[in-house]
């Protein structure tokens, strides 16, 4: 480090004149910084521009693919007993001709018990803290797994309890008044099956707060009497869970009972009808699954007869029982006949501990090392075990543990390869070399036979090696094994397949027979007491395209879409301010914050003017305006500009939309189906069509997946340029080119240090010259004054 000497002797500021000196020398760095800040500038303008891309895609994608694009509305000829609402799907008219049933919620009522609800369940001899319960779904099935309801009846009260229950998602309500519970299910319907409200676990807690028959069970129903509504659509006497459900895209609300002995009378028709025909089903898919159970044991029985021999072992249950436990198959496939001799010998202390045992086995001389070393990878109880074992029993576990090595091999190999092996295939086989998989698949390219070498070369290494051990009868074997088990596993799958049927069919008889007895119930109880349910003319519903509504999503999307391609535009445009550079540290602190602000905004306006990404990616957008989409069926309205939506004719408008409203509403009123594929078929980028005759490959997207596919390569396009705020500079190009800057800024500075250093150490020079020469002067006037 240089010494610092003020100007004493020159009289000169010397801080003031390196300091001027480096100014003048720090203008390249300076330049170059704020080169660095334009460039960040940038970079975030394009990241700015991915933003308003993304929010875009965002917006399409919620308020236009997501939710249903065509819109409907729907008259109901008597909402007072049948409303409706129509989703894009509803077409033609849908008829209610009657309603003899509404869907109700299952109940379940105790009796009234001595206790209020500050009652500790403790106080009323509960002991159980979990309670499991399962209820009716809103599609009329039963949950499938019950929910768990956890508590301490030393310290929960019956009031806490129905809380419990009511904030799980059991699927229930309780309420407990005046000593009485009462339990609802949340949903309506009838379970065909059983109650709709059943207890999985804990059913004895039930017993306890009035459910009489729940006391001292583990599970039972809890609430039942379910009903479904019962009502004739289009003709069709049907049932529903819940008296709002969804039908040919309309979503239809049965608000009262109507017209209902002709439904009730039409509906047992239907139900004897279905019972009918489920008995037959049922009849048919026993037929089915009596052949499936006859052809799996044919082919079980050619399986048994070549796996059994091959794969099975001789042990009795005793001796798999003890194998099992062991389960150490290393240890018995390696033995030899003379270590199974050894063995005989073994003494094993069953109070000592392990490590003693195994000491006492090193110590003795009547085992071989390589015994010795076996057994030590057996624990305490396993050489137990072993010492149990005879000649026999080991020859016999060595058996078994070779098959079991055999079978896990054969396992590993896939069935077709080894049932395709013929027995020139199987000497091919073992007579390659295994030394490695380099050389195995050497001599595999070596082999002749190109059917074979297909073959092996499909498998995976780890499979071409497990055949490195297998001899010509290993082979033979698991080729006729795999040739029976191939028809065998396929006729097991059939019949799993046919029993899995079955079982559909006899829940269908049972659900049948139990709408049947609910219908005679109802046409019984109508004949006995007539209902007062009033005969009116069939409800019938009809949808119509909501013109305004879809007129006014298409207004927003171009409102939206023009804001997106304006903002882009201008800045493509923006002006200039080349004499507006980022301002330094020093500059900054001489301005106020407006001013800061006022000068910022000139210095990075027009960073992206006349960009070549924005302009393309703008370009690639508009393109699609006039791009026709062979999807739609109807040709008149199968590009934008057909059905009004074309670009603005001023070219300072930068390709904004317009719409001619006359003609987007015709469009709408004539084929509303084509407008919607128009903007939202699910088509492909590339797919094949005919068009007048001829097959061609063409894009079926609808115009918004094809704006969307657009914008994703415009967003790639920026983000190689400008990254992602995740992505590391070396991930993008004005990433690396900061970090080239920052390498020059760093070298810079180092070198401005260097330069200082020099500017100090001349001037400290010339002081100290200055100093010598003014002592000099002093001594020689020193002597002046002695003449």
């Amino acid at each position: 480090m240089v010494n610092r000497i003020g100007g004493l002797a020159s009289g000169m500021d010397i801080d003031e004149l390196v300091a001027k000196l480096m100014k003048a020398e720090r203008s390249p760095l300076i330049k170059l910084q704020q080169k660095k800040q334009t460039t960040e500038w940038m970079r975030d303008a394009y990241r700015g521009v991915n933003t308003k891309l993304k929010t875009f895609d965002k917006y399409i994608q919620d308020n236009l693919l997501n939710k249903s694009f065509m819109t409907k509305t729907v008259t109901s000829s008597n909402s007072n007993y049948v409303s409706a609402k129509a989703g894009a799907n509803a077409s033609g008219t849908l008829s209610i001709e009657g309603v003899s049933q509404l869907a109700s919620a299952a109940r379940g009522l105790g009796k009234q018990i001595n206790a209020t609800g500050n009652t500790k369940l403790s106080e009323l001899g509960i002991s159980d803290g979990v309670i499991e319960l399962s209820s009716i779904k809103a599609d009329g099935s039963m949950a499938a797994k019950g929910t768990k309801i956890e508590f301490d009846p030393n310290k929960t009260t019956v009031s806490e309890l129905v809380e419990k229950i009511n904030n799980s998602n059991a699927g229930v309500s309780a309420i407990f008044e005046n000593g009485t519970l009462s339990i609802t299910a949340k949903n309506t319907g009838d379970n065909k099956n059983g109650a709709e409200v059943q207890v999985i676990s804990g059913a004895d807690v039930f017993g306890k707060l009035g459910f009489d028959s729940l006391l001292g069970a583990t599970s039972g129903d809890l609430a039942s009497g379910g009903t479904n509504a019962v009502f004739q659509v289009n003709g069709i006497p049907t049932e529903r869970s819940s008296n709002t459900f969804s039908i040919s895209g309309y979503t239809v609300t049965l608000k009262d009972t109507f017209n209902a002995a002709t439904t009730i009378e039409n509906n047992l028709t239907a139900a004897k009808e279905e019972l009918k025909n489920a008995q037959l089903n049922k009849d048919k898919l026993q037929a089915l699954l009596d052949t499936a159970i006859a052809n799996f044991d044919t082919a079980n029985a050619a399986y048994t007869n070549r796996y059994d021999p091959v794969f099975k072992n001789s042990l009795n249950a005793t001796e798999q029982e003890a194998y099992n436990k062991i389960n150490n198959n290393s240890f018995f496939s390696s033995l030899t006949d003379a270590e199974m001799f050894e063995l005989q010998s073994l003494v094993v202390d069953e109070n000592a501990d392990e490590q003693t045992i195994k000491d006492a086995i090193n110590a003795s001389s009547s085992f071989s090392p390589d015994l010795k070393s076996k057994l030590m990878s057996l624990s305490k109880d396993d050489l137990l075990l072993v010492e149990t074992l005879d000649e026999t029993q080991l020859t016999n576990f060595k058996d078994a543990a070779q098959k079991e090595t055999s079978l896990n091999t054969y396992k590993s190999l896939d069935k077709q390869f080894l049932s395709g092996l013929s027995a020139t295939d199987i000497t091919s086989i073992t007579g390659l070399d295994f030394t490695s998989n380099e050389t195995l698949n050497e001599s595999i390219n070596n082999l002749q036979d190109e059917a074979l070498k297909t073959k092996l070369l499909k498998l995976s290494d780890t499979q071409k090696q497990s055949l490195k051990n297998l001899s010509e009868e290993d082979l033979k074997n698991y080729q006729e094994v795999a040739t029976v088990q191939i028809p065998y596993d396929e006729k097991l799958a059939l019949k799993v397949q046919a029993e899995n049927n079955f079982k559909a069919g006899e829940n269908r008889l049972k659900q049948a027979q139990a709408t049947l007895d609910a219908a005679q119930a109802a046409a019984d109880a109508e004949a006995s007491k007539p209902s007062t349910a009033p005969n009116i003319p069939p409800v019938t519903m009809t949808s119509s395209t909501d013109v305004d509504e879809m007129m006014n999503k298409i207004k927003e999307f171009v409102t939206t879409y023009n804001g997106l391609t304006k903002e882009m535009n201008d800045q493509t445009k923006e002006t200039k301010y080349r004499d507006y550079l980022p301002l330094t540290d020093e500059q900054k602190k001489e301005m106020s914050e407006n001013e800061i602000k006022l000068w910022e905004e000139k210095a990075k306006s027009g960073l992206l003017r006349s960009d070549s990404i924005l302009r393309s990616g703008l370009s690639s957008m508009r393109g699609l305006i006039y791009n026709s989409n062979p999807a739609v069926g109807n040709p008149e309205y199968n590009t934008l500009f057909k059905i009004g939506i074309t670009t603005s004719k001023s070219y300072n408008d930068g390709g904004t939309l317009e719409i001619d409203e006359d003609k987007l509403r015709k469009a709408l009123e004539d084929d509303p189906d084509a407008v919607t594929a128009l903007f939202t078929n699910r088509g492909n980028e590339k797919d094949t069509v005919v068009v007048d005759g001829v097959e061609k490959t063409v894009d079926t997207r609808g115009f918004l997946q094809k704006l969307q596919g657009s914008m994703k390569s415009f967003t790639l396009d920026i983000e190689k340029k400008a990254g992602r705020a995740t992505q590391s500079a070396q991930e993008y190009t004005i990433g690396k080119n900061l970090v080239d800057m920052d390498k020059r800024i760093d070298t810079w500075k180092t070198k401005l240090e260097n330069i200082e250093a020099r500017y100090w150490k001349q001037f400290s020079a010339m002081e100290k010259a200055i100093n010598k020469a003014n002592s000099q002067s002093s001594i020689f006037a020193q002597f002046g004054g002695q003449g």
